[in-house]
């Protein structure tokens, strides 16, 4: 475990980010079982078998899953912070193959502490070799589904930078299940006991993750970031399931799709790639939810989210 030792400055300079690669590690850790926070049963068992395929197809791949189920030390190679909110997968990636070969291995041998690296890893050209495994997952597990995730990360980040703007970082980092201790003229981030890392003023990137990882990604003396479980996740996978026989009754298909999908707040576009619906289509199904009183919205920035009213939720439930 480690944490971070933040100045004013590096406070500051807090900013948030969406990761195509975190989705990957997290995925890791929720098909390992490591970690599995509600909802995620139902993505799980709905890519279990082309998982097990991969898995039988490719050993680096198998190794890496293994690896993550036992450190507690990912390795830093494939765990980097991003810049922002519009990074691609294939930009992540092509960082991995250029990755000297010999600091991933050596980021391989921290992670495996003491323990020999398993022979798939163990490659003159390892970085390539964990590349492939790392672009087979997701071109397999998660690209069909990243529009989703996207739209589910983006709306998380609104939702909290709202917060931020009206209650402060502590709040946010409450919020975020990311612990906060002022020491001095200091602000203490993660998991506190383990190594200390100080920024230098560069800042930290906050990262949601939609599989419930929480971590620290170090790139010093560049960047630094932490993830944090996204909201909305159970959501998200739930909504693949069809809504009741009488909600759709009353409603109609779509409204009840929409009004299903409003756990939390979220823009017209964010549930256009939710719940693979047209533009017009969740606009029209919106317009006629708000004027029956069962969804209001409100203005977040240059969004316009759009919640369930009490009578909306009362209906749900």
């Amino acid at each position: 475990m480690a944490y971070l030792l933040c100045t004013p400055e590096d406070l500051a300079k807090v900013r948030f980010g969406v990761s195509p690669m975190g989705q990957v590690v997290g995925a890791f850790s929720a098909l390992g079982g490591t970690v599995l926070p509600p909802g995620l049963s139902i993505w799980t068992a709905r890519v279990r078998d082309r998982y097990q395929r991969l898995l039988a197809a490719n050993p680096a791949l198998r190794a890496l899953i293994a690896l993550h189920q036992v450190t507690d030390y990912l390795p830093d190679f494939y765990c980097v912070p991003v810049h922002g909110l519009g990074t691609a997968f294939e930009r992540e990636l092509e960082a991995v193959r250029r990755f000297p070969a010999e600091r991933a291995a050596a980021d391989l041998r921290l992670s495996y502490r003491g323990r020999p690296l398993d022979p798939a890893l163990d490659v003159p050209d390892v970085s390539q070799r964990v590349a492939d495994a790392l672009e087979a997952f997701w071109v397999e597990l998660l690209a069909p589904d990243w529009p989703r995730l996207r739209a589910l990360l983006e709306r998380d980040i609104v939702q909290r930078a709202g917060r931020l703007a009206v209650y402060g970082w502590a709040t946010v980092f409450e919020g975020l299940d990311i612990d906060m201790v002022l020491d001095g003229d200091r602000v203490l981030l993660g998991k506190v006991g383990g190594s200390s890392h100080r920024l230098g003023g560069v800042g930290v990137v906050l990262m949601p993750n939609a599989f419930g990882t929480k971590c620290v990604y170090l790139d010093p003396p560049r960047a630094y970031g932490l993830t944090y479980p996204a909201h909305g996740v159970a959501a998200l996978w739930e909504s693949d399931a069809p809504a009741s026989d009488s909600l759709v009754a009353l409603l109609g298909r779509g409204r009840a799709a929409v009004l299903s999908a409003l756990d939390s707040p979220a823009s017209t576009s964010q549930l256009v790639a939710q719940l693979s619906m047209t533009l017009g289509g969740v606009g029209g199904h919106l317009a006629v939810l708000r004027r029956a009183g069962l969804v209001s919205r409100s203005r977040s920035g240059r969004s316009v989210l759009y919640s369930r009213t009490p009578l909306g939720d009362a209906l749900i439930t």
